[in-house]
């Protein structure tokens, strides 16, 4: 950071983005509280200024599945951010930093306190000295704005960061910075002063071309020629080995130069360019002089189609289309729009192309590449190359035929020329390569429904995925379309259309075409006739049959292969919001091998989309025409079913045993034939599996419960609880257990209610409801007495007992654990007899009988010691920590909270871990530490996603407390 803020009250408030998200208030860094709230204040930083709106905001938070009060989160993140930037800002009022606005928040900052602005100015600062002749003093500029790097953008808050737009467009405005400085610094023979930069962008960016030419050409500047000559064959490997491509011109021009030693010449992508015109220019007939060189008119060319009137929204995409379009430098600017059939690619190509026109005076030229035509017949990029050519002025008998050279005479036609190029429908790097340009003066704008990873690798393009728009948005787009014969319509009314749209901007635009020529139909008949429909596409079928929903994603299918279309037309039985290969392999009983071969095609035709490592998600109305194709020519979808059904069970079963130490539950059934489980090597691949599957698995316990696979759903609830419990997913376990109790009630099980209604009084009791798990309690006691299993009883005596112990009624509670211990009378040190113990002794200390609670507390810790119990033990600890708060021994009290809360956490249980550090927080305050007990709250906090779950709500309110007490003594000492 430079500069320092000039502020009264408070302290100087500075704030960082690049690297983890950081705040200082008065030189001292402030505690940002959870990761939603940590979230919200980076997007805000990204975006440095500009306001952000609260659909971006639920959607970086829930990822496209808010909950209903996400709307009243988002308000309340924001206002405890206000608060914790302004500790005295009075109740309701906007402060300084933080402003509604559009609908939105966004946050005031300037250069002085906001890195990500500093590092701009700072970036200005070295373009203008470059301008003005002095590139040594550039390059120190440069390296001065580089240097606040600390990591990519919010780098504390990954997987997200890694993905959302607003932190990688600055990824991208990074790289581009780091080849501007390593272009003036080889200029000026100062390649040692951004080798580091160079170094640290590279490592983030392994598949970048650009950068990494630059790189080769640095280290060999520098005099590590025989380092950039293996680093040359290091990255030819990985992109052969990675995305199956070569190395573009770029390298291969770079790798080139530092053979022949001239890297301090010209900039990588001049050389580029110069290579290219003298390997490539048309050749000139014998005898012949300079005359005979092709002869160009003079051509303009404006082959821009035209604009969707009245398009709207896409905000976020067009700003990093500005972005780029507006980055200087030599190298090629190209934007790569990707996205699912009917997204809206081409709209959005088309709406920047003509935004951004008036930047390149020499013409703007456009094709239609077919990569997804109806016929299965892309257009060979040689004709497009016929009509650019003759369309830039090159007389006919002057295009070569040869397809290299008739490239290379268009790269050589543009070399001086500032023009725009529009490749529409394109389907893969090989058509893309010999229309792209050879000179940063140009720019090209690629769509395609493949992500075109291999042209980032090999030019350095920017990758940018259409998602489905926002309901604002999408709700806006078909007001504008109606607005003219429905004056009237109202956002509400057409709200509900545009989700029966899944807001596919195809769709909407069928839909809302349909609602424009028949205006004398309401909405809500419309609406009812979509509804009527809801299962296949009849509803968005338009009379250009081209241009119908049904059309454009058959030409997709069209293009996969047997094993590929089949797994398309499985995707609709899979209950989950995403699917990963190994459940789709189970579900079409194919090796994993071959469904991960069939996936990457489905991929590439844009049928699925990448969702995170491995994982894969379709649009609704895709799924809708998937199912429509499986009712033709599926005929075995109830194996199928019992095949996705038991590889959730097998797995799930495999990893609760890595993540239960001890004696381990029943086994289920074998595997069915030809079902893979997920392959599981340890506990945190284990943990990591049910993070990431927790709605599929939610899913699935509902729907075979809604089947009437009774056994299925409950023993997949059970095994299921652990997990749920630790990770403070309560309101998951509370669902699951009551839709299998309600399966197991139906098939008269008594097996499945037992186990159901002691799993559901666990779930309950962790929410607060304690009357209502007593009674399931009872019921499962009821149920187990009739099973006369002695450890199963005591069990319930057990939890029981908690129950009782919760509601203060100690006496009681110890009664019932005294019973439980009776029935495990034998000497075999077990879990359950630890945890009674455990929870006796908690008694025995409410009831005042300190000493023998010691004995217990102890007595229970060393066992779970011994049988490698880290969450049994912790907890244990933390319980004789209270012992030790009772008698006032604050020390001690703090040191076995801290010792048990180390022990629960390497045990991976969340919900424990934000309980006993609430619990901590009280210790600490009672002995006067009031910032190591904020400290101990705002950690509670952040260790639960759900802000709405009792322990993240009572740390809250204790951090809320402390706030008040601390105004309420500054307001005493002022009066």
């Amino acid at each position: 950071m430079t500069g320092v803020s000039r502020e009264s009250g408070g302290g100087a408030i500075q704030f960082s983005v690049l690297g983890p998200v950081r705040v200082w208030r008065g030189g001292s860094e402030l505690l940002l509280g959870p990761k939603q709230q940590r979230l919200i204040l980076a997007v805000l930083l990204a975006r440095a200024g500009r306001p952000v709106s609260m659909h971006e905001f639920i959607d970086l938070l829930w990822d496209g599945d808010p909950p209903s009060s996400a709307t009243n989160a988002v308000h309340r993140y924001v206002g405890a951010l206000r608060r914790l930037l302004e500790p005295d800002l009075p109740a309701r009022s906007p402060g300084r930093w933080l402003a509604r606005q559009a609908g939105g928040y966004l946050l005031r900052v300037d250069a002085d306190r906001l890195d990500l602005l500093n590092f701009r100015a700072l970036v200005d600062q070295a373009r203008q000295a470059d301008a003005a002749g002095d590139p040594t003093g550039s390059v120190g500029l440069f390296t001065t704005a580089l240097g606040l790097w600390q990591g990519r953008c919010a780098a504390d808050l990954e997987p997200v960061s890694g993905s959302h737009p607003a932190f990688v467009m600055l990824e991208h405005e990074y790289v581009s910075v780091v080849c501007e400085a390593a272009d003036t610094a080889l200029r000026c023979r100062r390649a040692e002063a951004v080798l580091l930069p160079l170094r640290q962008a590279a490592e983030r960016n392994p598949l970048d071309e650009a950068l990494l030419a630059r790189l080769l050409l640095v280290l060999a500047s520098d005099g590590k020629q025989a380092e950039a000559l293996a680093m040359y064959e290091e990255i030819r490997l990985r992109l052969l080995e990675e995305l199956s491509v070569d190395p573009g011109a770029e390298l291969r021009a770079a790798h080139e130069r530092i053979l022949r030693q001239r890297v301090d010449t010209v900039t990588p992508a001049e050389a580029e360019i110069d290579g290219g015109a003298a390997a490539y220019s048309p050749p000139v007939p014998a005898g012949s002089g300079p005359s005979a060189a092709p002869s160009v008119r003079t051509a303009r060319p404006a082959q821009l189609p035209p604009g969707l009137p009245g398009f709207t929204g896409r905000e976020d995409a067009l700003a990093q289309a500005r972005v780029l379009a507006a980055r200087g430098g030599g190298a090629l600017r190209v934007l790569a729009v990707d996205g699912i059939p009917g997204i809206g690619k081409t709209a959005l190509a088309v709406h920047f192309a003509h935004q951004v026109a008036s930047d390149f005076p020499d013409g703007q030229l456009y094709a239609d590449l077919r990569g997804f035509a109806p016929d299965g017949k892309p257009t060979d990029p040689a004709d497009i190359l016929q009509g650019f050519l003759d369309a830039l002025g090159v007389a006919p008998q002057h295009i070569p035929a040869p397809p290299d050279t008739r490239s290379a005479l268009y790269r050589s036609v543009l070399a001086d020329r500032r023009v725009l190029v529009v490749l529409d429908n394109a389907r893969d790097l090989a058509q893309i390569r010999p229309l792209l340009p050879g000179t940063g003066n140009c720019m090209v704008i690629v769509t395609s429904r493949s992500r075109l990873t291999a042209l980032a690798a090999a030019h350095g393009a920017h990758l940018l995925t259409l998602d489905v728009p926002s309901p604002t948005e999408a709700t806006t787009t078909f007001l504008e379309r109606v607005r003219t014969s429905r004056p009237h319509a109202s956002a509400r009314e057409i709200r509900p259309l545009v989700e029966r749209c899944g807001r596919l901007p195809l769709a909407v635009a069928i839909v809302a075409a349909r609602a424009a020529a028949y205006p004398e139909r309401t909405l809500h008949d419309i609406d009812l006739e979509l509804s009527a429909t809801d299962h296949n596409l009849d509803g968005f079928s338009d009379d250009n049959l081209d241009n119908e929903v049904r059309g454009v994603f058959s030409w997709s299918y069209r293009t996969l292969g047997s094993q590929a279309a089949r797994l398309f037309r499985l995707l609709p039985l899979h209950p989950g919001p995403d699917v990963t290969i190994a459940a789709l392999a189970s579900m079409a009983g194919i090796s994993p091998h071959e469904a991960a071969q069939a996936v990457g095609e489905l991929v590439r035709a844009r049928l699925l989309t990448v969702r995170g490592r491995h994982r894969y998600w379709a649009h609704d109305l895709i799924l809708a025409y998937a199912a429509e194709l499986a009712a033709q020519y599926e005929t075995d979808r109830p194996t199928v079913r019992s095949r996705m059904y038991d590889h959730y069970r097998q797995t799930a079963h495999a990893a609760n045993l890595l993540l239960r130490p001890g004696p381990q539950p029943a086994a289920p059934p074998s595997p069915l034939p030809s079902v893979t489980p997920e392959p599981l090597p340890d506990a945190a691949a284990a943990t990591a599996w049910y993070t990431r599957e927790r709605a599929v698995l939610r899913s699935v316990v509902e729907t075979t419960a809604a089947h009437g696979d009774s056994r299925m759903a409950w023993e997949l609830a059970v095994t299921l609880q652990m997990c749920q419990q630790r990770m403070g997913w309560w309101y998951d376990w509370a669902a699951t257990m009551r839709a299998a109790l309600g399966a197991a009630r139906k098939a008269e099980d008594p097996v499945g209610m037992a186990r159901t209604h002691h799993g559901l009084a666990g779930a309950l009791h962790h929410l607060g409801d304690l009357p209502g798990a007593l009674r399931h309690l009872e019921h499962a006691r009821h149920h187990v007495g009739q099973l006369h299993s002695t450890a199963d009883l005591a069990h319930v005596l057990r939890n029981i007992g908690l129950v009782y112990h919760t509601q203060g009624d100690h006496l009681r509670a110890l009664r019932h654990l005294e019973a439980a211990l009776d029935l495990l009378s034998g000497p075999e040190p077990g879990r359950l007899k630890a945890t009674i113990l455990s929870m006796a002794g908690m008694a025995r200390m409410k009831l005042g009988d300190p000493e023998v609670a010691l004995r217990h507390l102890r007595t229970s810790a060393s066992m779970f010691h011994d049988l490698h119990d880290l969450n049994g033990e912790g907890l244990a600890l933390t319980v004789i920590g209270q012992v030790f708060r009772r008698r006032r021994d604050y020390a001690q009290s703090a040191s076995y909270y801290e010792r048990g809360i180390e022990l629960i956490r390497l045990a991976g249980s969340r919900g424990n871990v934000a309980e006993e550090l609430t619990a901590l927080g009280g210790v600490r305050l009672d002995a006067r530490n009031v910032a190591g007990a904020r400290r101990a709250w705002a950690e509670a906090l952040r260790t639960l996603d759900d802000p709405d779950l009792p322990p993240a709500v009572q740390a809250g309110e204790k951090l809320a407390e402390s706030d008040t007490a601390k105004q309420e003594r500054r307001t005493a000492s002022v009066i």
